[in-house]
């Protein structure tokens, strides 16, 4: 319903969209497909609008989302007035408001009583109106500028809706129940839930040291001088273990009087069998400080092996269970803390992973990564000391520094992403576009670029953190799984692809958080090209001198371009391909997805993946 001043604007806006508005003849074709035989057609039911007006024989785009009819009666007699339990709609033009109030009576009384009425309305200009409207709707749940379709769900939008999935239509349209059952059900009481956005969070650790030196200036923290620690477990991989880089640490504990040891069999995709024998130890040493030293795997496997001593009885199957966004779940993770204070030490710049939530473990018995993601996974303390990453390798170097890179983007990207969240995630693509190429070249060379590299990692962590990732970092964590790339490799071969994919204003499935109201992530990367002075004339110019700047960067720090490229002769082009759509099926599976602004098919992950391993 839709009043007369604004309807040509509206109709042209939903065209944009991907709606399809059917012409007099083809509003007879489908009359016929789903109301011919005097009752909807059920084979029309959940099919989507290209198969349907398939099956009527009209022609639409292959974009089409939504079918529309404009249609003028509102009564029995016009077959469009009643439910289709299908993506085709009926649209009424309104002559004023007392127009489109009767009209939207009299379709409720036809066939919607007790269910659900909806509203676009300026609330506070049209005070009086919404007042008459929620007043005259003989519906449970009223929802003002909320999208209907998800919003009667409770908690989505507002916080007036009890979160429910049991959306009857109460005593009024012939139901026991409106929403979950209580004695509400026993009256029909009307639920008037305008549209607001939910709290947000933002969360790091406790303290984040940083400048060149720190280190000892940190740990000496840990002593009677604040934390008063009396045993550190060391939780390391061998190579730094036997590089003598945990020396540097433990001759600052042996100076405070702190007893410690050490476990280094942390390997890259840390298992569970690893995490079990940690916390084994852990639970035999009983520290009351755990220091993580090292990249992504001995920062992850430390957090698993926390959470083993703290709670030897978790069930590893509850604590990565999914969830909608990571205050809403299922299973509530156990308080940390109570045992041990959590300290991250990076050595390479990219994870992220000493200010982040996040730990990801691996059953070596069948494969499955579990991704745990919980704030009570953050670390209590973050030490960056660039000290510890002056001499990491050249490939090391651009792969890391890709990964904290494709952490900012993505979070700038986010539904998720809030203007806390925003400025760390601007300032450290700034950063990183600014300075990743001389720390790339010149190394220890450079002191200042090392630095700057090494703070721009950490902050895109806090960014990533409270805003969340998306499909970029599904699609990676697949393609590196399967064909054992790095992780940050991995990501510089699809962020560009996956950038245009979001770029989009028409996407066939929009993300869906209360503070996205719509498709809007080409201006986010336009804002982030006039940050680090690539921007144009439009929106669009600024982004495609952004994905130019990417693509210089992945040339100076000499990354392969395509995947075919980095996968070289020891994968044919048959094996991927046979390979992709398990990786699609799985990526739009992984828990990285759910925060993606343009929520993705399985077939256009796909199409994403073949772009990015021919270059096209």
């Amino acid at each position: 319903m839709v009043d007369c001043a604004i309807y040509d604007d509206f109709k042209r806006e939903l065209e944009t969209l991907g709606c399809h508005f059917l012409n007099a003849e083809d509003a007879e074709k489908l009359r016929a497909l789903m109301f011919g035989e005097g009752r909807l057609n059920p084979a029309i039911v959940g099919q989507t609008a290209r198969r349907i007006a398939e099956l009527c024989g009209i022609h639409v785009r292959d974009e089409t989302k939504i079918l529309v009819a404009e249609v003028q009666s509102v009564e029995a007699d016009e077959v469009f007035s009643q439910e289709k339990l299908s993506p085709v709609l009926a649209m009424y033009k309104a002559a004023d408001f007392t127009d489109a109030l009767d009209k939207a009576d009299t379709l409720v009384r036809g066939g919607g009583f007790g269910h659900t009425a909806s509203i676009y309305i300026d609330v506070d200009k049209a005070a009086t109106r919404l007042a008459a409207f929620c007043e005259r709707m003989k519906t449970c749940r009223i929802l003002v500028n909320t999208p209907a379709a998800q919003g009667g769900i409770g908690d989505l939008y507002n916080f007036r809706l009890t979160p429910s999935l049991t959306l009857g239509c109460g005593s009024w349209g012939g139901n026991s129940v409106c929403e979950n059952v209580g004695i509400k059900e026993l009256i029909n009481v009307k639920t008037v839930a305008e549209r607001r956005e939910n709290m947000l969070w933002f969360r790091a650790p406790e303290k984040v040291y940083f400048k060149r030196g720190c280190l000892s200036t940190a740990l000496k923290e840990l002593g009677s001088e604040v934390y008063n620690k009396r045993r550190a477990f060391i939780v390391t991989d061998k190579f730094l273990y036997e590089s003598g880089m945990v020396k540097k640490i433990t001759d600052e504990l042996d100076g405070l009087g702190i007893t410690h040891t050490e476990f280094f069999d942390v390997t890259p995709d840390p298992t569970l069998v690893c995490a079990r024998e940690g916390a084994r130890r852990m639970s035999a040493f009983s520290p009351d400080v755990i220091i993580a030293l090292g990249g992504g795997s001995p920062m992850d496997a430390a957090k698993i092996m926390w959470v083993l001593y703290e709670h030897p009885h978790v069930d590893f199957a509850d604590l990565a269970m999914r969830f909608m966004d990571i205050r809403k779940r299922v299973f509530g993770f156990p308080k940390m803390g109570g045992k041990a204070t959590f300290v991250a030490i990076p050595t390479t710049a990219g994870t992220g992973s000493e200010v982040t939530p996040f730990a990801v473990i691996t059953d070596e018995s069948t494969g499955e990564k579990y991704p745990l993601a919980d704030y009570g996974l953050m670390p209590d303390i973050a030490v960056c000391d660039v000290e510890l990453m002056m001499d990491i390798p050249q490939k090391l170097t651009a792969y890391a520094g890709f990964d904290a890179l494709s952490h900012a983007i993505e979070a700038v990207a986010s539904l998720l992403a809030t203007d806390f969240s925003n400025g760390l995630a601007y300032e450290a693509i700034s950063l990183l576009i600014a300075y990743l190429p001389p720390a790339f070249s010149k190394g220890r060379a450079d002191m200042t670029a090392r630095e700057k590299v090494a703070n721009a990692a950490t902050m895109s962590g806090m960014a990533f953190a409270n805003a969340f990732l998306g499909v970029c970092h599904s699609m990676a964590h697949k393609l590196g799984a399967r064909w054992h790339l790095a992780h940050g490799l991995s990501n510089s071969l699809l962020l560009v692809e996956v950038m245009r994919f979001n770029a989009s204003s028409s996407p066939e499935k929009m993300g869906t958080f209360p503070q996205y109201s719509y498709p809007d992530c080409l201006s986010r990367y336009a804002k982030v090209a006039k940050y680090v002075g690539c921007q144009g004339e439009t929106d669009e110019e600024s982004f495609e001198n952004l994905t130019a700047k990417i693509e210089e960067l992945q040339e100076t720090l000499e990354l392969p371009r395509t995947i075919k490229e980095a996968l070289g002769e020891r994968v044919s082009e048959k094996e991927f391909l046979d390979s992709v759509d398990k990786m699609s099926q799985d990526a739009f599976d992984d828990q990285c997805t759910g925060a993606n602004p343009r929520y993705p098919l399985v077939r256009e992950i796909k199409e994403m993946y073949l772009r990015a391993y021919y270059g096209k």
